[in-house]
């Protein structure tokens, strides 16, 4: 047989054996290169293509209804002559009805006017030729451009193909003396995240300073005026707020309808400022018990105060969240840039302190102030979870080497059997960079890649072990010399063995363009093919000189 005496010749040339070792290295070094490199880049899954998103809009505390129509008005106009978009739904003042997204989001707590949500369908996945995530970075840039009125931020949400988190990034800022100290900070950090490239809807989850303006009834004045006074607090109310004044029964109704009285559209301020509301109330006017006209604006006083910012905390700890979402990339990439940016530019301002993996904690030198940043949300998942899978990989590992020792009564040979199964990962990397040329889209490695290289050892493991067996065989048996005998080995399983990776691979082939387990399927698919490679040269080369002591 050719591969026999190819694999013969390999075994009796130490030149040949260590040419093996060489390439083997070499490809080792150069797959685990493409991590730093981000030529092989990691994620923990890749994005969703769903069939609808959402836009979420932020205007400052204080903004008007109006303002916030416009906003929607404007988004709604630029995106609804995409032939991909079906329908669209605006919900003012308050969140839409809750999907997946929406319940981490906070919609349901959704209920100022300078608020609004947009629930955008599109056509199913076999009507389009764009996937849904490509759609929204299309889309993004022309609405942020022209639609951003009043400084309003707005956020493109798309249905998370992983763990429901707040954000793809969540920075939670903890410390300062007082809250306006701790958003001064998350400003600075707000600012950093901006100037990355692929970071988009950057959102400070706090409030910002406006003032409030109160009606105060001036009872004199009223009683003055002869106005009844609960008269006057009615109208008031009913020009802002609108109330139930009574209902109706009908037979073909579950329940009463209500009867929801308010004046019209003219309750709504134009802006909200001082003046607006001053005009407001001048339009407004009441008679009295003598039959004249009063205007309420003489009746009431408008009283300015500044509103209280709404303290958010965690653990009883008071924190600001500093969010945002990555446009086609991992979370990982450009976070660890900004981390940079911030250990560099803040240096001059604040001595920083490398508190755990990726946090920070920052200390004010003129004001002694610190601040703690706490990296969370999908990229916390993300590390966690190749931690994770990191550690049940070494584990696996370790047991399959006991188990070998056991068996072969030789911590060599074992040794090398999990060398050559650990060898596998040139395969699955190799295989992801295939992928990711022939694909539109970035091929990350994903946590169900990992969790097909974790299934790969057992496979490469069997490999191993049917050649270490049939050659001891056949020196004990056959009497045949050990590199004779590993060669016939090799030779004699490669079909058995190479059957079994060409199922595996045809098995695989079917989710490999799955969007949550095409990287597993890729991952056997490279993993399998390199491992009969292994099996077939490296596996007789690293057991030759140990053979001879299980014999």
């Amino acid at each position: 047989m050719k591969l026999e005496k190819f694999i013969f010749s390999i075994l009796q040339s130490k030149q040949k054996s260590f040419l093996v070792y060489l390439i083997t290295f070499i490809l080792f070094v150069l797959s685990v290169l493409t991590f730093p490199t981000h030529i092989t880049k990691a994620k923990m899954l890749p994005s969703k293509d769903s069939d609808t998103f959402s836009i979420y809009v932020d205007l400052k505390d204080g903004s008007s209804i109006n303002q916030t129509k416009q906003v929607v008005q404007c988004i709604v106009k630029n995106i609804q002559n995409d032939e991909n978009i079906i329908n669209i739904s605006a919900f003012m003042g308050v969140g839409q009805p809750l999907d997946f997204a929406a319940l981490v989001k906070q919609s349901a707590l959704k209920n100022k006017e300078s608020q609004a949500e947009l629930m955008i369908n599109i056509r199913k996945q076999e009507d389009r030729d764009i996937t849904s995530y490509n759609l929204v970075t299309k889309l993004r840039d022309d609405v942020q451009k022209n639609c951003s009125l009043y400084d309003a931020n707005i956020k493109f949400i798309e249905l998370p193909a992983g763990p429901p988190v707040l954000a793809s990034i969540v920075t939670e800022i903890y410390g300062g003396k007082t809250f306006e100290s701790r958003r001064d900070f998350a400003l600075k950090i707000a600012q950093i995240l901006k100037n990355q490239a692929t970071l988009v809807d950057i959102d400070i989850l706090a409030d910002d300073d406006f003032l409030m303006y109160e009606l105060e009834v001036n009872s004199s004045k009223v009683i003055m005026s002869k106005i009844d006074l609960d008269q006057l607090k009615n109208i008031l109310y009913l020009a802002f707020e609108g109330m139930n004044v009574a209902v109706i029964n009908d037979k073909n109704a579950q329940s009463q309808i209500p009867i929801f009285l308010r004046l019209n559209d003219s309750r709504t301020l134009n802006n909200s400022s001082k003046e607006a509301l001053i005009t407001k109330l001048e339009n407004l006017k009441l008679m009295n018990t003598e039959g004249n006209m009063i205007n309420i604006s003489e009746l009431v006083t408008i009283k300015e105060s500044l509103k209280e910012p709404t303290i958010t905390s965690k653990n009883l700890n008071p924190m600001i969240n500093v969010i945002a979402e990555t446009s086609k990339d991992s979370q990982i990439y450009p976070l660890l840039n900004a981390r940079d940016e911030m250990l560099e530019s803040l240096s001059n301002d604040y001595e920083v302190i490398k508190t755990n993996l990726l946090n920070l904690a920052f200390i004010d030198k003129k004001t002694n102030e610190r601040f703690d940043l706490v990296f969370d949300g999908e990229l916390k998942v993300t590390i966690d979870t190749f931690i994770d899978l990191g550690g049940a990989f070494i584990i696996a590992l370790v047991l399959i080497f006991f188990l070998m020792v056991m068996y072969y009564k030789s911590f060599a040979i074992s040794g090398g059997i999990v060398l050559s199964s650990f060898i596998s990962i040139i395969g699955v990397i190799i295989a992801h960079i295939i992928m990711d040329l022939i694909t539109t889209d970035t091929f990350y490695l994903t946590a169900t890649s990992l969790i097909g290289f974790i299934g790969l050892i057992g496979i490469n493991s069997r490999n191993s072990t049917l050649i270490i067996d049939f050659s001891k065989q056949l020196v004990e048996e056959k009497g045949l010399g050990i590199n004779e005998a590993i060669a016939k080995a090799t030779a004699t399983r490669s079909k058995p063995i190479i059957l079994t990776v060409l199922t595996m691979v045809f098995a695989s082939a079917l989710i490999a363009n799955d969007a949550v387990f095409g990287g597993l399927g890729v991952a056997l698919i490279g993993g399998t093919l390199i491992s009969y490679v292994v099996s077939m040269f490296f596996v007789p080369v690293i057991i030759k000189n140990q053979l001879k002591k299980i014999l």
